[in-house]
């Protein structure tokens, strides 16, 4: 039996997410650098909330950090997990992945009623915030916004907490927030379940549970875990709602299909 599952990635993308929070004009594309670590991969023999995962089995259990946006990020999450943990004769219907609410992404979106485009830049990364960086609480219920235009660059960025406030780069600790706004992970539409983070939560990871296409039962054959992603819709620029020629950025979920074979 090989020592490793192989995980192949036909695409560009292992986001897994969808915010829904905006109300000004946005437009979604394609991101050139996306980093996403990985923390934990289970298998489920059934699921019935983000929380669910009967029978589970760790087939991966270290932090990964990959590019998905690369033409490589396929082979850099090519081994992840040991297929000698499953019992044989199991059948898994779900799979549980666990990833860091930080992300690393870089972009250049043409938004309408903005005069350039919405592009990261270096005045997203940490370092540039106030004290070097956003707090435990700050980095999960602030989203900073920037001018448009500006030379693109990696920023650091993170999933939010479900009542979220705007705010310039040089504001976020202290003066300038935006009323809150409401921001709703989708459940059910491409993964089955994931994490909705609560006001105030400081928690570092967030999960996502998927329906494998059909349900796998272990034989002495060591499986191969095909995961296939489409990414034309990877990241979400924003015009901030009251502010002309401001933008922010958010994840987006793509389609996804997991088959085991």
């Amino acid at each position: 039996m090989n020592k490793f599952i192989k995980i192949l990635i036909f695409a560009k993308i292992l986001v897994l997410i969808l915010m829904s929070n905006s109300y000004s004009a946005s437009a979604t594309g394609a991101a050139s650098v996306y980093k996403v670590t990985m923390k934990k991969v289970e298998l489920c023999t059934a699921s019935t909330s983000v929380t669910s995962c009967e029978n589970a089995i760790v087939i991966g259990n270290s932090e990964k950090t990959v590019d998905i946006a690369s033409t490589s990020a396929g082979s850099a999450a090519a081994s992840y997990g040991d297929p000698a943990l499953l019992p044989l004769g199991v059948t898994y219907t779900h799979m549980r992945v666990t990833i860091d609410r930080k992300f690393t992404i870089q972009a250049d979106l043409e938004v309408t009623g903005v005069d350039d485009n919405c592009t990261t830049t270096a005045a997203l990364s940490g370092s540039a915030y106030p004290d070097g960086g956003l707090s435990a609480n700050e980095k999960y219920d602030r989203t900073p916004v920037i001018d448009d235009g500006g030379t693109a660059a990696e920023a650091e960025l993170y999933l939010k907490n479900d009542q979220m406030k705007l705010c310039g780069n040089t504001e976020c600790g202290a003066v300038g927030l935006s009323d809150a706004q409401t921001v709703t992970y989708d459940q059910g539409s491409i993964s089955t379940f994931q994490t909705q983070h609560a006001d105030g939560s400081t928690s570092d990871d967030h999960v996502m549970v998927y329906e494998l296409s059909a349900p796998y039962t272990v034989a002495l054959i060591a499986p191969v875990i095909d995961i296939s992603f489409g990414t034309s819709t990877a990241i979400k620029a924003s015009e901030h709602p009251t502010q002309a020629n401001l933008c922010y950025f958010e994840p987006q979920e793509p389609n996804v299909s997991i088959t085991i074979k």
